[in-house]
C-alpha cells in the first residue's frame, strides 16, 4: 500500500530516493513517462540496504542501512519520523515493514526478529 507509481530505492552513498513513475498526458500529444527523483537528505551512516512500505499508511515507508539504524520516514518530509540503532555496525539489517503505525519489524545476521515500537 503506497502511492501508486511512486517507486523507493536505497543507495550506496546513504541515500535515499522517490521515483515518480506516473505518465501525464494530455488530448494532442502521446502519454509521455515523467520521472522526478527526489533524494531524501542523508540520514543513514553507509549504504542503504532497504527500503519497504508501510502497508496501512500511504506516505509511510521504512529503511535499514549497514549501519545498523532502522528508520521510519513520512515522503512529504526529507527527514526521518523515527531513528533506532537496532543492530551492531557490522551487521547488515533487513526492513520487514511496517505491519501497522505502531511497530515495525527487523532481522538482521544475528538471526533474531526485532519488532521496534514506533
Amino acid at each position: 500500500y503506497h502511492s501508486e507509481g511512486v517507486v523507493a530505492t536505497g543507495h550506496p552513498d546513504c541515500t535515499i530516493r522517490l521515483w515518480d513513475m506516473r505518465t501525464s498526458s494530455s488530448s494532442n500529444t502521446k502519454p509521455s513517462s515523467l520521472v522526478v527523483d527526489t533524494t531524501f537528505r542523508p540520514s543513514h551512516k553507509a549504504w542503504v540496504s532497504q527500503v519497504a512500505w508501510s502497508r496501512v499508511n500511504a506516505y509511510h515507508l521504512s529503511s535499514t542501512s549497514y549501519d545498523g539504524t532502522v528508520k521510519l520516514w513520512d515522503i512529504r518530509s526529507t527527514n526521518p519520523l523515527y531513528s533506532v540503532r537496532v543492530f551492531p555496525k557490522e551487521e547488515k539489517g533487513l526492513t520487514f515493514g511496517v505491519s501497522d503505525d505502531r511497530f515495525l519489524f527487523a532481522g538482521g545476521t544475528d538471526c533474531v526478529l526485532k519488532m521496534l515500537k514506533v
